[in-house]
């Protein structure tokens, strides 16, 4: 596996991760309301900082990720991300290979740290990857998400410090 910075013809590619992952309502918040023009215009662009995981034997892109800040103005200096991995490649590690890769770029890039405002309690690969990374839960949001199978859950607020 090879992790490489997003080149422009890899987008549409990217964006079909990130679709997926919505379509499966477990794990990002977004819904079917959500338009790919909201999305492109707030995550799947090359104004963010957008990474893909690419097979080396065939060259798949089979993940992605993207930093941004989390917030704007005086908040740009905490990096957020989202991350995908297609469906047919989860449970290689390839997740937490763009975990480590991304906490890189993004002290790399300037960031003092890193925040997720919504980590879905019910992930427990994600949970699982970011305690190991070194993220803190911070936060709990009672009934933060709905996820489609099991009603209101939990939602975390992750947080890692990389100065």
């Amino acid at each position: 596996m090879v992790i490489r910075k997003a080149r422009e013809t890899d987008m549409e590619r990217v964006w079909e991760l990130f679709k997926q992952v919505i379509d499966e309502h477990i794990y990002y918040p977004f819904d079917q309301t959500t338009t790919r023009e909201e999305i492109e215009n707030s995550w799947v662009t090359l104004k963010n900082l957008v990474f893909v995981s690419e097979d080396s034997k065939t060259g798949v892109i089979n993940g992605a990720y993207i930093l941004k800040p989390n917030q704007p103005g005086w908040g740009k200096h905490i990096a957020n991300a989202a991350y995908m991995v297609d469906h047919k490649s989860r449970g290689l590690g390839i997740g937490s290979q763009m975990a480590v890769h991304s906490i890189e770029s993004a002290t790399e890039a300037g960031y003092r740290g890193m925040q997720f405002n919504l980590v879905v309690s019910t992930n427990t690969s994600a949970v699982k990857a970011w305690l190991s990374a070194g993220f803190e839960i911070i936060g709990t949001v009672p009934g933060g998400f709905y996820h489609i199978d099991q009603g209101y859950v939990d939602a975390y607020i992750f947080f890692k410090s990389l100065i």
